[in-house]
């Protein structure tokens, strides 16, 4: 339209030049102008004749959630929860939940520390109640004027077979047999901590084929396992208190007892378990104290830190239907709403698509796009 009328104005300007001024003429070059004024507003004001579109890119669900407006959604927090599930999962699975790889412990501080950035440190106690299972662990210990500053786990990519061959397999079946829960409870008053037992799984596998694959088939059968000890428990328990609540929640801690639970098949083991040893332990309060911190917690997952003289100890831990062995359906329930946002930026853009199609006859590119 602009084309059409913009060159029935040049013939009205070609006119103009080249006819004599008379009264008729006065009038046509007043029209002109005033018509030139009008196109010139219209172009200015109109959004839409300077609107230049962009090509659709290609976007991940974690991308295209940044893009999410929805008040709802707390983009941040969810961006983060998310990353920090998939890195300590991935880490757990490489090295297990104890992790001594200096890159593996950076690799989970920086997710940690990104998702207590956003978020604000719980207040309500009384949701720690409940099992919770380690996903992974960190030690690092700080030396103030030292020859080390700080002594933050080992390289293990500079250990000659730690990450293949027959010392892998060992390490990695011993990782998938080993489990460590922190159960907290109320036993006196409902909603009071007063107990925390740490308490360490293992169920010994019942062949040497289980620790390596590439060993002769007379050895694969090997019964390394004659009790048939089905799971052993170490359960540490701890006399509990909460200290403060705020700014973070503090729980002090003093080791009670020590427990060793075990079950198995064989005759002269309980099925279900029962235990095989039990020591109390004096003086647990002056000798074995300790506490640790609960900087982010939810209905999934719980961050703590805690300092034991110069060892700082960094956990993450799941609750106890979230297990670092968690397949694809149990993890589902983690992403859940990093796919609803997902689902909510979609339609945002395919509304915004639909509307920019109305207006625009033809796509421009703009080289700054690029």
């Amino acid at each position: 339209i602009i084309i059409t009328t913009a060159h029935g104005w040049k013939q009205d300007l070609n006119y103009l030049v080249n006819c004599p001024r008379t009264s008729h003429n006065l009038i046509i070059e007043q029209t002109t102008a005033m018509k030139l004024a009008v196109l010139t507003l219209s172009l200015v004001t109109s959004a839409s004749a300077f609107h230049i579109s962009k090509p659709l890119q290609p976007r991940s669900p974690l991308v295209a959630s940044l893009r999410s407006t929805s008040p709802s959604i707390d983009v941040s927090v969810t961006l983060a929860k998310t990353e920090l599930l998939e890195t300590a999962r991935e880490l757990n699975e490489k090295f297990g939940c104890l992790l001594i790889d200096c890159n593996a412990q950076d690799e989970l501080r920086e997710a940690v520390e990104k998702l207590e950035a956003v978020t604000e440190p719980p207040s309500a106690s009384a949701e720690l109640i409940g099992n919770w299972t380690l996903l992974c662990s960190t030690a690092s210990a700080s030396l103030q004027n030292g020859p080390l500053d700080k002594i933050n786990g080992i390289d293990t990519s500079k250990i000659p077979f730690f990450n293949e061959g027959p010392l892998k397999e060992i390490r990695d079946t011993l990782n998938k047999s080993l489990k460590v829960q922190q159960v907290i409870k109320a036993e006196t008053i409902p909603g009071i901590i007063d107990r925390v037992d740490h308490v360490l799984q293992y169920a010994p596998p019942d062949t040497l084929a289980a620790f390596i694959d590439n060993i002769p088939d007379a050895l694969k059968n090997l019964n390394i396992n004659p009790l048939q000890v089905s799971q052993s428990k170490v359960i540490l328990v701890h006399k509990a208190e909460v200290e403060s609540i705020s700014p973070v929640i503090n729980t002090k801690l003093s080791l009670s007892s020590i427990v060793v639970n075990v079950a198995g098949k064989s005759q002269v083991l309980d099925p279900a378990g029962a235990d095989i040893v039990g020591v109390n332990v004096p003086f647990g309060e002056f000798l074995n104290a300790g506490s640790f911190e609960t900087t982010y917690m939810d209905d999934r997952i719980r961050i703590s830190r805690s300092k034991v003289g110069i060892v700082d100890q960094l956990r993450v831990f799941l609750k106890s239907e979230l297990q670092a062995t968690a397949d694809v359906e149990e993890m589902k329930a983690v992403n859940d709403d990093i796919q609803d946002m997902d689902a909510v930026v979609d339609k945002e853009w395919t509304e915004a698509d639909d509307v920019s199609a109305e207006g625009d006859d033809v796509d421009d590119v703009s080289p700054s796009d690029y």
